[in-house]
């Protein structure tokens, strides 16, 4: 079994079919749409880092036992799609969002937050409804809470895929939010009403453009910067509306908590929200850091950025050592990335790219993921405190990102954890103490599933939905 805390099986779907879900899993408008990857989807991915598959689809999560899903619901940021060498085709071969749905985005009258709204209700009506596959019945449940998690569980009903909201994004919070500079641009009233009302674990409060929340880390090279800008507001800390929205999230008077993923905030902000953590956590609140979809940077700290391991992008959307040390203190939960381009240094990375034998490229290709959980062991274990049952996948499939070789779906989680326990083995082989007492069984289901499904059972505990 596996689970992910963050992918985003939508994307793909949401655009087609004139934004109406649909029951059959032939419709590309369906989340069970599934095609193997073939080829050309291979060469396009190692050629030109294109990968208009799908990556997180209802039927690969099936075939590699994958039973609870994080799925992202975001409105796309207007700035991806609108800026210099804007063609639409070009764009839909990027994304495989659809030419309709892209050419909306682009449209400066389309709301994030009726775009958000959209997309739940996409969601919603397909909730438990069934889709037959091969002669067998499929479905897809919205997890709501602990009764919900529980019931997926221990049911062996392998067909039944468990999704968890989560939204990516304080910008779908607003209508229209200007990114390229300072405004007056707020929230929309009964947004937080709402989204609490569907029950997200969490919000990625940044996201890869200003939203007049929080400062941002830059996300795109800068071979990119010229025709997508992103720099406004990178340098920014967390303004006083992305504090309030905190406050407001992570309030249990106004409905249930949602917790607030740290992925994309930018050191400064990502500083002050500790310090109001640990506010909470003299008052008797103490709140666990989510880290959804990332990886280690390879340094010290913000204020003292010596690097620590050249095996990593060495960049501030990564976690510092000193976070990584906060992150496992708070019982948090950190999602392992499967973006190559994320996960490696250019060094690391492009001395796989020349290995002709799939099993040697796929033990180096799965090495690049491995190395951040063995950093993090490295640096915690010594301290006292036990990594192992803080991380999980957080694959960010189908989030436009260039997968590690030969773990290119969640199809092929399965491949990517036999790999992962050769090096857990050979690395508990030579370091017996770091293991904290788990066999290297007991940590692989820890990674694969059981991490994140106990992180959200002890999160919903005292926080059940407050949907009907």
């Amino acid at each position: 079994m596996f689970a992910d805390l963050h992918c985003h099986p939508i994307l793909k779907s949401f655009g087609k079919n004139n934004f109406q879900p649909s029951r059959s899993a032939e419709n590309e408008a369906n989340l069970f749409h599934h095609k193997p990857l073939n080829w050309w989807n291979k060469l396009l991915e190692n050629w030109l880092t294109l990968t208009p598959y799908r990556q997180s689809d209802l039927y690969a999560a099936f075939l590699s036992q994958s039973k609870l899903l994080g799925l992202a619901v975001y409105a796309p940021e207007r700035d991806f799609f609108v800026g210099k060498l804007d063609v639409p085709i070009i764009e839909n071969l990027i994304t495989d969002f659809g030419t309709q749905w892209i050419e909306k985005i682009q449209d400066p009258a389309t709301s994030y937050y009726e775009g958000l709204k959209d997309q739940f209700q996409f969601l919603d009506v397909l909730d438990g409804q069934i889709t037959t596959i091969k002669g067998k019945p499929f479905q897809y449940k919205i997890i709501n809470n602990k009764t919900d998690l529980e019931q997926l569980i221990q049911s062996p009903n392998n067909r039944v895929i468990g999704l968890f909201y989560t939204v990516e994004g304080g910008h779908n919070l607003f209508k229209f939010v200007e990114t390229q500079a300072l405004s007056s641009d707020t929230i929309e009233p009964d947004s937080i009403d709402y989204i609490k009302s569907k029950s997200p674990v969490y919000l990625t409060l940044a996201h890869h453009f200003f939203n007049q929340l929080t400062g941002h880390c830059i996300s795109l090279p800068d071979s990119l910067q010229e025709l997508r800008p992103q720099k406004f507001g990178s340098n920014l800390g967390l303004l006083p509306q992305g504090e309030w929205l905190i406050d407001s999230l992570l309030s249990r008077e106004n409905g249930p908590r949602i917790l607030i993923d740290v992925k994309h905030m930018n050191p400064r902000a990502r500083n002050t929200y500790y310090q109001k953590l640990e506010q909470l956590a003299a008052q008797g609140d103490f709140v666990p850091i989510v880290f959804s979809h990332g990886g280690c940077n390879g340094m010290a700290s913000f204020d003292n950025p010596v690097v620590t391991s050249g095996l990593f992008q060495a960049k501030e959307i990564g976690f510092y050592d000193d976070e990584i040390i906060r992150l496992i203190q708070s019982k948090g939960i950190f999602g392992l990335n499967m973006d190559e381009r994320v996960m490696s240094s250019e060094e690391a990375l492009d001395a796989t790219k020349h290995i002709t034998c799939a099993k040697k490229r796929y033990t180096a290709t799965s090495k690049l993921i491995w190395n951040h959980v063995e950093h993090m062991v490295r640096l915690t274990v010594p301290l006292g405190l036990d990594p192992w049952m803080q991380i999980c996948i957080g694959s960010d499939y189908d989030g436009i990102i260039n997968p590690v070789n030969g773990f290119w779906t969640l199809e092929y989680l399965p491949r990517f954890s036999d790999y992962f326990k050769i090096h857990l083995s050979d690395f508990l082989k030579q370091n017996p103490a770091m293991s904290c007492g788990h066999s290297v069984a007991q940590i692989m289901k820890q990674i694969n599933h059981f991490n994140l499904t106990n992180f959200m059972i002890n999160h919903y505990s005292n926080n059940e939905s407050v949907r009907a």
